[in-house]
């Protein structure tokens, strides 16, 4: 997503939020784009990390857990039932 935002706007910085534990998946996401892709457009673009209401020790220890849901998220949904009952 932040390489589509980047292309489509070369010119804007940007500033990841998190809150909870959003917290720890965009300090991870900031720590990514700083260590392994330091080419990247990206590096430069990223200029701020915002992390609201973040329990530090309880969001680090269920961030595995929650790469693995995103990843074997669906990728599309048949009517909008569906997505109601995946959410729930």
């Amino acid at each position: 997503m932040l390489n589509y935002v980047n292309k489509v706007h070369p010119a804007a910085t940007i500033n990841l939020v998190g809150h909870s534990m959003g917290g720890s998946i965009a300090t991870k996401t900031a720590y990514k784009i700083q260590n392994e892709m330091k080419d990247s457009p990206l590096n430069e673009a990223l200029l701020t990390l915002f992390i609201i209401d973040v329990v530090e020790g309880t969001a680090l220890d269920a961030l595995p857990f929650m790469e693995s849901i995103v990843n074997n998220r669906p990728a599309h949904f048949s009517d909008l039932q569906s997505v109601v009952k995946y959410g729930i």
